[in-house]
């Protein structure tokens, strides 16, 4: 119809729209059906099949009341109830100070998360129950292949759990339109760096505030103050692509905290950091705690010891203790240690004789030429002062 216009008259203009035998509005018209029918196609299909990642719908969601009259559910009485009874839970779970009981922002209750790899079935979590409080840093801990990334992408809602419950501030990450709500109040960092390579370092965290939704009057404040924090003033202007493995994790945990989430999901954030950033990060995370939940994994000990309120040690998908440093050591029997460099004319005996006068329970578990190294039990710390 166009090349007929375009031949015999003027060409296709809005006053020979409905001219021919084969108007050019119908084509038009069609074309707009078109484009919003596979629109619709498009979006459904992002709901049913999401793809590696993504909480996946029903088929015929939209047919169900409650996708149309949003009600949020209480689902106390379900993690009560599989929580209680549990004689281990108690057993291995130290229990919070009187300040923090009702403060439960993060509820994990017999969480169960199993993969499909080369045929055969892969457990990742094995029952896994805990409280996650606000005001309180949580440092999840295990080797790799425990389940701590895992369990991350669960809170965050990469992935659902095959079985049991999970809620952040009463909304169920099983739940699409609740977890929607739960990424809304929620900063991640995940274990590879997300960040554009041929922006600076100032551009990334611009995008990264603009995607989030902060206000435009307030994005570069924002931004500048993250910069400040991260202490990243003096390579704002350097792209990406040119930061060291240190600087990127900076960037990711900038990009983390940008517009004082809630909840802060961090999956090895300090990794390959240097130790003067790991204090960085770690005082940015000190001073961002109040009213916030803050989850971090990391393999440092020394560093879930001093960051860390709370710890909770995971092995092969399962929780093993659950609580402070001082829980951790006395349930696992862990004392301290008694360096000592000595010289050639040192007396063990009669040094063992003199540390034992004030700790009867020392035991001398190593010796050499150099030093010697002592047990001392963690029961008799009130005596530490006597030697």
């Amino acid at each position: 119809q166009v090349m007929h216009l375009e031949d015999y008259e003027d060409g296709a203009t809005f006053a020979n729209i409905n001219a021919g035998p084969y108007p050019l509005c119908i084509s038009m018209v069609l074309l707009v059906l078109d484009s919003i029918f596979y629109l619709l196609v498009a979006v459904y299909l992002d709901q049913v099949i999401p793809g590696e990642f993504g909480l996946r719908r029903t088929p015929f969601f939209f047919m169900k009341p409650s996708f149309w009259a949003k009600h949020r559910k209480n689902y106390k009485e379900l993690y009560e109830s599989s929580i209680n009874g549990s004689l281990s839970f108690s057993e291995i779970v130290e229990p919070v100070p009187s300040e923090f009981q009702g403060k439960e922002a993060i509820r994990i209750s017999c969480v169960q998360k199993t993969f499909r790899k080369k045929g055969e079935t892969v457990e990742a979590l094995r029952n896994l129950s805990f409280d996650i409080y606000e005001g309180q840093i949580t440092a999840l801990l295990g080797h790799s292949g425990t389940g701590k990334t895992t369990l991350m992408n669960i809170l965050c809602g990469l992935c659902p759990p095959t079985d049991g419950f999970v809620s952040v501030y009463g909304r169920r990450v099983s739940e699409i339109d609740e977890m929607l709500e739960v990424r809304q109040i929620t900063g991640v960092c995940p274990q590879s760096d997300i960040h554009f390579d041929i922006l600076t370092v100032e551009e990334n965290l611009s995008i990264f505030a603009a995607i989030k939704g902060i206000p435009q009057n307030d994005l570069i404040q924002e931004v500048q103050k993250v910069l400040l924090d991260l202490e990243m003033q003096p390579i704002r202007d350097n792209q990406a692509k040119k930061l060291s493995g240190g600087q990127k994790r900076r960037l990711s945990v900038g990009v983390a905290v940008l517009g004082n989430p809630k909840v802060l999901l961090l999956d090895e954030p300090t990794a390959g950091m240097d130790p003067c950033s790991r204090h960085i990060v770690w005082n940015l995370l000190r001073n961002r705690k109040s009213n916030r939940v803050t989850v971090f994994s990391t393999h440092f000990m020394d560093e879930a010891d001093i960051l860390a309120d709370r710890k909770a040690v995971i092995s092969q998908g399962m929780l093993k203790c659950l609580g402070s440093s001082l829980f951790l050591k006395s349930k696992w029997g862990i004392g301290y240690r008694l360096s000592m460099h000595i010289d050639a004319y040192c007396n063990t005996e009669a040094t063992t004789s003199l540390i034992r006068q004030h700790i009867p329970a020392a035991s001398l578990i190593q010796e050499n030429d150099q030093q010697l190294v002592y047990s001392l039990p963690l029961r008799d710390m009130d005596k530490f002062a006597g030697i």
